[in-house]
């Protein structure tokens, strides 16, 4: 295989594992906007259920009530807390996706930058060469003009 081959298969690969690795930074920052999405509504809830608490507080709750209130105000605490952890993990993982997608979008960016180089070399030896063909074709023709004309 030659080298333009090579540097063309490993072009495509490197493209490959970037476009792999932007795939699943998108889902990752996916993933954070959805645990934002629930986080922010279940807090909603809970302001809204703790609003209602204290409504009824005032307007005299029986301690078995406000037990059960209580009860499922620790539930949806609990249920806060929770999805602030998985946020964080989704945040975390979207960090680590953002460092890989990164990482890979260099090393394509590299070897773009090689096989550029590479092809504007070719094509200036490409150049040369016709530019050599073309002055030794002219020299040709001026050489037989000359043997023509006798001179």
């Amino acid at each position: 295989m030659t080298q333009s081959r090579l540097l063309r298969s490993a072009q495509q690969l490197f493209e490959r594992t970037e476009q792999r690795h932007a795939v699943a930074l998108a889902e990752s920052e996916r993933q954070v906007r959805e645990n934002e999405l629930k986080l922010a509504e279940l807090e909603r809830y809970r302001a809204t259920y703790m609003d209602d608490f204290e409504q009824r507080v005032r307007q005299g709750l029986s301690a078995a009530q406000a037990r059960i209130h209580q009860g499922f105000i620790a539930r949806i605490a609990q249920a806060v807390n929770e999805q602030r952890e998985l946020l964080a993990r989704a945040r975390g993982h979207h960090a680590e996706e953002l460092r890989k997608w990164r990482a890979a979008a260099r090393r394509s960016a590299a070897v773009n930058r090689i096989v550029g180089r590479q092809e504007q070399a070719a094509q200036q030896r490409a150049a040369k060469s016709e530019q050599a063909e073309s002055d030794a074709h002219a020299q040709r023709l001026w050489a037989t003009k000359g043997s023509r004309h006798g001179h």
